[in-house]
């Protein structure tokens, strides 16, 4: 049976319905809004989530542009929409983490009712949301310190048929390029978790540096449409640029020693395996390490801080 609500938020048939919805056993409380937009017609159920970090804006902005633009009327099935999830963090401007437990709400998936808050936050997404819903598209952008060029996620299982619709939501998404995450790739993210309840699911990551511009906001709305008309729950074609290139995994640089940042490359930029792409420096400016592609291909992460520590992610590369 497809989902309908989440938690006690629920909707009846041609409705739009939202609120705030707490997760259980966390304290201070942990409410995130959400909408529940129900369709005249059944039909598939589409979970959608934003803000999983706090200020990544284009996507939260569009979630909840999405969940007020869509008619009801015109719905087939329901389309669930939870953003910001990390509501604490928002108002604080949080990079990365929530000042809860301080964790990284990403790497916590599919989380623990007995664990930390992000933990609770996690399982309670992944059984209250995910577990259920046909479809799940997280959406995300560049952090307040991350230059970044529009890409999906999809998480490679071996199943044919899960793996193929997956890839279909990141296609229809429309971005500029797709990553299929190898079987063996990061542990605890939506996107993994939802493919291990054999729910096809992508990250869609538009927008950068905590920059809250309509540019962003309108690739994450027509890629959330897509996905509708692609579902069967909007009438309408997708709308399509140029196809998605296709990548196979990520290859990541991280600095060696606490240290100053100085790339000469920028996100969206193609590079050789091999080639320059910056150094690290002391405080004084002395040069402490030198930096060079570890692979070929589109940099589709850039650290854009001066100050790095000594084991951070300095740019993330998409090998064909």
């Amino acid at each position: 049976m497809n989902r309908t609500q989440f938690g006690a938020l629920a909707a009846e048939p041609g409705q739009r319905t939202h609120g705030w919805v707490r997760v259980p056993g966390v304290e201070p409380p942990w409410e995130m809004p959400a909408f529940v937009i129900r369709g005249r017609q059944p039909g598939p159920t589409l979970a959608v989530t934003g803000g999983i970090h706090a200020a990544e804006y284009p996507g939260i902005a569009s979630a909840t542009r999405l969940a007020r633009e869509v008619d009801p009327a015109a719905l087939r099935g329901t389309l669930i929409v939870v953003s910001p999830v990390n509501s604490p963090g928002f108002y604080e401007r949080s990079m990365y983490t929530n000042p809860v437990d301080g964790k990284n709400i990403n790497r916590t998936f599919p989380g623990d009712p007995a664990g930390s808050a992000a933990q609770r936050v996690t399982h309670f997404l992944t059984t209250e949301l995910i577990t259920g819903a046909d479809a799940y598209v997280d959406l995300h952008g560049g952090d307040l310190i991350e230059g970044l060029v529009p890409f999906a996620i999809y998480q490679q299982t071996g199943r044919a048929d899960l793996d193929s619709r997956a890839q279909a939501l990141a296609d229809a998404y429309a971005l500029d390029y797709v990553l299929a995450a190898p079987a063996e790739a990061l542990r605890g993210t939506s996107y993994n978790a939802a493919a291990m309840l054999g729910v096809p699911a992508i990250i869609a990551e538009a927008g950068q540096q905590g920059i809250y511009d309509q540019d962003s906001v309108k690739r994450h709305l027509t890629g959330l449409r897509n996905v509708l008309m692609h579902l069967g729950m909007l009438e309408g074609r997708p709308a399509t640029g140029a196809r998605s290139k296709r990548l196979s995994r990520f290859e990541w640089m991280y600095a060696d020693v606490t240290a100053t940042y100085h790339p000469v490359v920028a996100a969206g930029d193609v590079v050789a395996k091999g080639q320059t792409i910056g150094e690290l420096r002391d405080i004084f400016g002395d040069p402490v390490q030198a930096l060079r592609s570890p692979a070929g291909g589109p940099v589709l992460f850039l650290v854009t801080a001066l100050a790095v520590k000594k084991g951070d992610p300095l740019i993330g590369i998409g090998v064909p």
